[in-house]
């Protein structure tokens, strides 16, 4: 599944994939389907994109769900560490932004070599 046309959000205890063209949804979960017996409705927390796994922080829980569909893969619920904001890093944003420069450059390297072909 292509993540790059989506815009996912976190709020009042829900996950939700939007389209950024329409507006629609194109799936949402319900976090209390995952994280039992903590209340999420005025939660805070943070959401990540890696790849195809969202990552997710609220309520002393971290979870990581399909990008695709918002399906759990797995939960983490930090035991020992308390209910508090979680702040989490995307240690790998800089992997995707340089693999784009990296295509770039041999798009650029190809049309040259091409350009001084034709003459």
């Amino acid at each position: 599944m292509r993540t790059d046309n989506k815009l996912f959000i976190l709020s009042n205890g829900r996950v939700a994939a939007i389209d950024k063209k329409s507006g629609d949804i194109a799936w949402e979960v319900k976090l209390r389907e995952y994280v039992k017996g903590a209340s999420l409705s005025y939660a805070v927390g943070q959401i990540v994109l890696e790849c195809d796994k969202l990552f997710v922080a609220v309520s002393g829980i971290l979870l990581c769900l399909s990008a695709k569909d918002g399906s759990l893969i797995w939960k983490n619920e930090l035991k020992g560490w308390g209910y508090a904001f979680i702040s989490i890093a995307n240690t790998n944003a800089g992997d995707a932004a340089q693999e784009q420069a990296n295509a770039a450059a041999m798009m650029a390297a190809a049309a040259t070599t091409a350009s001084s072909s034709a003459t």
